[in-house]
């Protein structure tokens, strides 16, 4: 069978129409996909910042504890994130109230967020144990109405 130059030039138009329609349907897959690529990226960084949005809000709404005494009048305010203290007075006369620190420093090795620490009454109404949730040390915590009886110390 003899081909003659008439028929090489179909076969070539015939063979290079699929390869084009080929490399014209690729560059729009291309197009396609980046563009999907870009839509899930977007997805994502939404879902990062949302959830972001939504721990922020659990570590707030759950930092600071207010734990009743014996007396009455007098509460403790514990910053769950750091272990930080202070005492609340309360009254019905608004100039005995107020606060005074117990603990003024950061126990936080590393900030894992609040909830790390808790307070535990002992049976004396001064004295509380502070337990790090995290590392499992404590502390023995006394308030009081002078300054020489609030302290916190250190428990091995």
């Amino acid at each position: 069978m003899k081909i003659n130059f008439k028929q090489i030039l179909i076969m070539k138009k015939l063979l290079l129409i699929p390869l084009f329609m080929l490399l014209g349907m690729s560059s729009v897959i291309g197009q396609t996909r980046d563009a999907h690529l870009a839509r899930i990226d977007s997805t994502i960084s939404h879902i990062q910042t949302d959830i972001s949005d939504i721990l922020i809000h659990l570590d707030l709404k759950q930092r600071y504890k207010l734990y009743p005494t014996e007396n009455i009048y007098t509460f403790l305010q514990l910053d769950t994130r750091t272990g930080k203290i202070d005492q609340v007075q309360w009254s019905l006369d608004s100039k005995n109230e107020g606060t005074v620190p117990v603990n003024k420093d950061d126990l936080s090795i590393i900030d894992y967020g609040s909830g790390r620490f808790e307070l535990y009454p002992t049976k004396n109404m001064y004295q509380f144990i502070l337990l790090d949730k995290k590392t499992g040390r404590m502390w023995h915590v006394q308030w009081g109405m002078e300054d020489k009886n609030r302290w916190i110390r250190s428990i091995y």
